[in-house]
C-alpha cells in the first residue's frame, strides 16, 4: 500500500513571500545621510532596510565617499530594521575599498539586526565596531573619558596578553 498525502482545502487566501505588511506605497525603503565630521571624516548614516534590493545604492553611496582627502569613514547602521547577507557584502566591499584607498573605516552598530549577522559570519572580527558614533569619531590614540570605555583589542593567535 502507498501512502498518499491529500491536500485538505481551506478558505485561507495565500500569503505571498515577498509582501511586507509594513510598507506602504510611496514609503523609502532605505535612505543615507550623509555629514562631514570633523577632523577628516564623513559619517553615513543610514536608515531602513538593506537589502538585495537596496543595496547596490548603499554600495555606491559609501564608495562614493571613499577619498584619501577624508582618511575616515563611519557607517552609521544604528536605524537599520533588516540587515540581509546583501548588505554584508556591500561592508566587504567597501572594506576592501577603503583599504586600497587608506581610508580607516568604522561601523556603528548597536542592535541585534545588524550585530548578529556580523557576529555569524566572523565579520565583528574583520571591522572595528563602535556602539555610537562618539566612539566612532575617536581617533586611534585618544583618550576616552571615564565614562567612555572603548573596546580593547581582541586576543587572537599571536596577539601578546596582558595580565
Amino acid at each position: 500500500m502507498t501512502p498518499s498525502l491529500q491536500r485538505t482545502p481551506t478558505n485561507r487566501p495565500r500569503r505571498a513571500a515577498a509582501v511586507q505588511p509594513d510598507f506602504q506605497p510611496g514609503e523609502e525603503i532605505l535612505s543615507v545621510t550623509v555629514c562631514p565630521a570633523p577632523p577628516g571624516a564623513f559619517v553615513v548614516a543610514v536608515h531602513g532596510e538593506v537589502d538585495r534590493s537596496t543595496g547596490p545604492l548603499l554600495c555606491d553611496r559609501l564608495l562614493h565617499h571613499l577619498r584619501p582627502a577624508h582618511p575616515r569613514l563611519v557607517i552609521d547602521l544604528t536605524d537599520v530594521s533588516f540587515f540581509g547577507a546583501a548588505g554584508l557584502t556591500v561592508l566587504v566591499t567597501v572594506r576592501e575599498a577603503a583599504e586600497t584607498a587608506g581610508v580607516r573605516l568604522c561601523l556603528v552598530a548597536g542592535t541585534r539586526v545588524v550585530l548578529r549577522p556580523l557576529a555569524i559570519t566572523g565579520l565583528d572580527e574583520l571591522f572595528d565596531v563602535c556602539p555610537d558614533v562618539a566612539h566612532a569619531r575617536l581617533r586611534p590614540g585618544d583618550v576616552a573619558d571615564d565614562d567612555c570605555i572603548l573596546p580593547g583589542p581582541r586576543a587572537g593567535p599571536g596577539t601578546p596578553s596582558s595580565v
